[in-house]
């Protein structure tokens, strides 16, 4: 994937931690193997306040979702497993996913602004 493409889908700091972490693994030879399931997702919130957008006040949705990725192993150039063996299957993340072009483009400028893990109960995987 080109780090490139991250800009349909992140922005600002999502976008540079998102390219920070693939520009290091590509650069440690790492690369992953099967793909990440969501388990379970959740809307928490909706805020469509469009007041400030030079000033971050955006339309944001809150979204938890709890991710799967117990078919997922990370190799690097020898095709060796970097994952710790106790790594979780399942794990809980909070993205805020923002709409800096809500007045032009109110339905495709979406893009995650921001994600952090949270400390909740692991879910049934998918």
């Amino acid at each position: 994937m080109k780090l490139t493409k991250l800009r349909s889908v992140a922005i600002g700091g999502e976008l540079a931690a998102q390219r920070t972490l693939f520009a290091r693994e590509r650069e440690q030879g790492q690369h992953q193997t099967g793909r990440t399931k969501i388990a379970e997702l959740t809307v928490e919130g909706v805020v469509l306040d469009n007041s400030d957008p030079d000033g971050g006040r955006v339309p944001t949705v809150q979204v938890d979702v709890c991710y799967d990725v117990g078919g997922v192993d990370i190799l690097d150039r020898n095709g060796t497993s970097v994952v710790s063996d106790d790594r979780p299957d399942t794990g809980w993340i909070r993205y805020l996913v923002s709409n800096y072009n809500f007045e032009a483009d109110p339905s495709g400028s979406w893009r995650v602004a921001s994600s952090q893990n949270l400390e909740r109960p692991p879910c049934d995987r998918a």
